[in-house]
């Protein structure tokens, strides 16, 4: 994890630009590394040689490499809430998952070193939680589902979402982006309905 608690992080102003080049050379580095060897065998000197950035500014932003790697998943859920309020041929989402699948496709070589590290089910642990706080952000003056506790829905749909990515990245020819972002909105939708 980063220096500062994910809430923080994710609330800050913007940064100096010179502290977002050093903080983006570095998430670079570890991303490009990581579809060339295991976390394991990744050590600080190496992504700093990688990004061109001194022990010193690495220092005063992380505590080691599972820090810079924690800081792209929260550089990620950042992008995620700025494209759940895209316009979307769905019209009003709760998640923006054409953009997440999109991002995943893009980002397959990392899923896989992910896989490989035995680390992809803490990132999808991380992906169910803000997946789970977007969307209680989003349905928040909607009317519980009499059939649902209302705390529980955020969850539900969460972990629904997850489970459609993990399938779908597993067999990404079965379906498009905006066909699972269709898809998950018409089960949310229902969801939300239930009564």
């Amino acid at each position: 994890m980063t220096n500062k608690r994910p809430a923080d992080v994710r609330n800050v102003p913007e940064p100096d630009p010179r502290i977002a080049r050093t903080t983006q050379a570095l998430g670079t580095a570890i991303i490009e590394l990581l579809r060339e060897r295991p976390l394991d065998d990744i050590t600080v000197q190496q992504i700093l040689d990688r990004a061109g950035v001194g022990r010193t500014a690495f220092y005063a932003h992380y505590r080691n490499k599972e820090d810079v790697l924690a800081s792209s998943y929260e550089r990620l859920f950042s992008f995620l809430d700025a494209w759940v309020e895209r316009p979307s041929p769905v019209g009003y989402r709760l998640f923006p998952v054409r953009e997440f699948t999109q991002h995943m496709s893009e980002a397959n070589g990392v899923v896989e070193a992910l896989r490989r590290d035995g680390r992809l089910d803490d990132i999808w642990s991380l992906c169910a939680a803000h997946a789970a706080r977007l969307i209680d952000r989003r349905i928040a003056d909607s009317p519980s589902p009499s059939m649902v506790p209302r705390q529980i829905v955020p969850v539900m749909l969460a972990g629904s979402l997850v489970e459609m990515m993990r399938w779908w990245l597993d067999r990404p020819d079965s379906a498009t982006p905006e066909q699972l972002d269709a898809s998950f909105h018409h089960m949310a939708g229902r969801v939300l309905r239930a009564g």
